[in-house]
């Protein structure tokens, strides 16, 4: 699901990417590698992830490629229009309002920029021995929905392997 994601967001040199929920830090550190002069930002509320995040970013962290915040994206401040591409992967589950974290994605970033939001489908996730009242799943349609409903045009589901339980979501800010 992150590879497809990373291909997905295609950072290129001198973009400013923002990942939600960046857990261990692997998406980060790939993306530090594609962004040359850009910079890739991750905001992640756990103190342990705050921690592996750092030490596997260390060198990305100190050429300035890479910022990492402890914190929650919805209450965090970043400037309207600051980012090329915003990306996410299973945490859509977790935001208490998903419509509301969509929209104020919509606002940072650039114009012509993208949202891609990776996760297991809700008729997978219903499936699984998870807590529903910490796990909050989410269809794709209702994804797609979401995106468009806050101003996202040319939205698409994309599968990712072949069992047709896991999406990446892509969607773009008009120009």
């Amino acid at each position: 699901m992150n590879t497809s994601m990373v291909a997905l967001v295609a950072a290129r040199n001198g973009d400013a990417i923002l990942e939600i929920g960046f857990g261990c830090g692997t998406v980060i550190r790939e993306m530090g590698d594609l962004v040359g002069d850009g910079v890739v930002e991750g905001i992640d509320f756990s103190d342990a992830m705050m921690h592996v995040a750092k030490k596997r970013n260390r060198h990305h962290i100190r050429k300035g490629r890479v910022r990492l915040t402890h914190g929650d994206f919805d209450t965090a401040v970043y400037p309207d229009g600051a980012f090329n591409a915003v990306c996410s992967a299973n945490t859509i589950y977790f935001w208490s309002d998903p419509s509301q974290t969509c929209a104020r994605i919509h606002e940072v970033l650039k114009p012509g920029g993208k949202v891609v939001l990776a996760f297991v489908d809700k008729g997978k996730m219903e499936t699984m021995p998870l807590d529903m009242e910490v796990f909050r799943p989410v269809s794709c349609a209702a994804a797609l929905e979401m995106l468009e409903s806050v101003g996202f045009s040319s939205v698409q589901a994309h599968a990712v392997g072949d069992g047709g339980a896991m999406f990446c979501v892509t969607g773009l800010k008009e120009r």
